[in-house]
C-alpha cells in the first residue's frame, strides 16, 4: 500500500444510481411493513413526511457538497465550519456508525427474505452476505458502483412490478383522501412512522463520501444527490398509497418479507420478488459499507482519525483496512439487535449528523462563503423538523 489517492472514476448516472441504489435498498424492501404496522392508511403521509424534511436537509448537502467536494464530506463540513477536530471527529464517526448500523439493518432484513425461501440459520446467512459484499467493496470502486447500478436497476422494476400487481383501478377512481381533521387526530402516529421510515430516505447523503472518486464533483454531487431524492421519493409514496390501499395491513404489515408477501396475496409466484427484494437489499448495504469505510479513509486523511485507515491498497486503490474494520462492527451488529432496533438507532443518530451539517452550513455562510437566503431559511427550519422528528420517535407510544 502506497499512493493514498483515490481513483476519479465515477460519473453522474453511477452517483445517481449508488445514491438510489443505497435509498432504495435501506428502505422500502425492508420497512414497509414496519411502518403500516404504526401508521396504517396513514402510512404514506408518513413517507411523505419523511421525504420533506430529507429534502430540506438535502439542500445542506448539495450546496455544501458544491464548496467542499471531499470523502467523509459531514466531517470536512464541520472542520471547515468551527475549525474544532474534535467535533470534526465526532461527525465523522457518527457517520460511519450511522453507515455501520444500516448495513446491519440490512443484512438482518435479507435474513428475512432468504428464510422465506430456504430456511438456512440466520447467522450462516449474515456471515455469508457480509463476506461477500466486503470482497466487492475491496474490488474496486467503479466496479462496486456497477454492479451497484444494475442492480438499482433491478430494484427499480421490483418495485414497479409490486405497483402494477396491487394497484386497482376501479377501486382508485373511488379513493378519496383522509379527511384533514383525521390526518391531525393522528399527528403523532404520522410522525412517529414517519420516524422510522426516514430511515428509508438515509442515502442520498452517502453521495458526498465519494466525492473525491468522482469526475467533476462540484456539480455532479449536487445533481445526484437531487435525483436520487426524487426518484425515490415518487416511488415510495406511490407504493405506500398502492399497498394501504388494495392489501389488507395485517397481509404484510408483521412480515419479515412484507413485498414477498403482497406478491403472493396478489396470487403471483412470490419465488422472483424475494430474490429481486434481497439483491436489493444486498445493494444497500453493499453502497453502505462502501460509504462507511471512506468516511474513515477520509477522516484518516484530514488527521482527525486513526492514520492507518487511510492507507489505500495500490493495486485495487481502495481502503482495504477501512472496509474490513467496518464489515466486523456490520457482523456484530447484525447478530445482536433486531430490525426496528437498528433502523430506530439509525435515524436517530443521522438526525444528529443532518442538524450538524445544516449548522455548519448556517455557519459558514454567515463567515466564509457567499450566502443566498436558502442557505439561511432551509437549515433553520430544517434544524427544527429534524428535532421534531427525534421528538416523535422516542416520546409516542404505539
Amino acid at each position: 500500500m502506497s499512493d493514498n489517492t483515490l481513483a476519479r472514476k465515477i460519473s453522474l448516472p453511477l452517483l445517481t444510481f449508488y445514491g438510489l441504489g443505497t435509498i432504495l435498498g435501506a428502505g422500502i424492501y425492508v420497512l414497509i411493513g414496519e411502518v403500516t404496522l404504526r401508521a396504517g392508511p396513514y402510512s404514506s403521509i408518513s413517507f411523505i413526511v419523511a421525504a420533506v424534511i430529507a429534502a430540506i436537509t438535502a439542500y445542506s448537502f448539495a450546496r455544501l457538497s458544491s464548496l467542499i467536494p471531499k470523502s467523509a464530506g459531514e466531517a470536512a463540513y464541520a472542520l471547515a465550519a468551527f475549525n474544532i477536530p474534535s467535533i470534526s471527529a465526532f461527525v465523522g464517526i457518527a457517520v460511519v456508525i450511522v453507515g455501520t448500523v444500516s448495513a446491519a439493518t440490512m443484512v438482518r432484513g435479507f435474513s428475512g427474505y432468504f428464510s422465506a425461501v430456504i430456511q438456512i440459520p440466520d447467522l450462516i446467512i449474515i456471515l455469508s452476505i457480509i463476506i461477500f459484499i466486503t470482497i466487492f467493496s475491496i474490488w474496486g470502486i467503479s466496479q462496486s458502483l456497477l454492479v451497484a447500478s444494475l442492480i438499482t436497476i433491478i430494484e427499480v422494476i421490483g418495485l414497479l412490478f409490486v405497483i402494477y400487481a396491487v394497484i386497482d383501478l376501479n377501486e382508485f377512481k373511488n379513493y378519496k383522501l383522509p379527511e384533514a381533521t383525521s390526518v391531525l387526530n393522528n399527528g403523532s402516529v404520522i410522525f412517529y412512522a414517519a420516524f422510522i421510515s426516514f430511515y428509508a430516505y438515509i442515502g442520498f447523503e452517502d453521495i458526498v463520501n465519494i466525492a473525491e472518486e468522482t469526475i467533476d464533483p462540484t456539480k455532479v454531487v449536487p445533481l445526484a444527490i437531487i435525483l436520487s431524492l426524487v426518484l425515490s421519493t415518487l416511488i415510495y409514496v406511490t407504493l405506500s398509497i398502492a399497498c394501504t390501499l388494495f392489501v389488507p395491513a395485517d397481509v404484510f404489515s408483521s412480515s419479515n418479507a412484507p413485498l414477498v408477501s403482497i406478491i403472493e396475496y396478489k396470487g403471483y409466484d412470490p419465488t422472483v420478488m424475494a430474490l429481486i427484494s434481497m439483491i436489493a437489499i444486498i445493494n444497500g448495504a453493499l453502497v453502505q459499507l462502501i460509504m462507511a469505510s471512506r468516511v474513515l479513509y477520509g477522516m484518516a486523511k484530514q488527521n482527525v482519525f486513526v492514520s492507518v485507515f487511510k492507507k489505500v491498497n495500490e493495486k485495487t486503490r481502495t481502503p482495504i483496512i477501512a472496509t474490513i474494520t467496518i464489515a466486523i462492527f456490520i457482523t456484530f451488529l447484525a447478530t445482536s439487535f433486531n430490525l426496528v432496533t437498528l433502523a430506530e438507532l439509525t435515524s436517530t443518530v443521522t438526525l444528529v449528523v443532518f442538524i450538524t451539517v445544516q449548522a455548519s452550513l448556517l455557519f459558514l455562510s454567515k463567515n466564509k462563503y457567499k450566502k443566498t437566503k436558502f442557505d439561511i431559511i432551509l437549515p433553520i427550519t430544517g434544524i427544527g423538523l429534524n428535532l421534531i422528528l427525534i421528538y416523535f420517535g422516542y416520546f409516542t407510544t404505539v
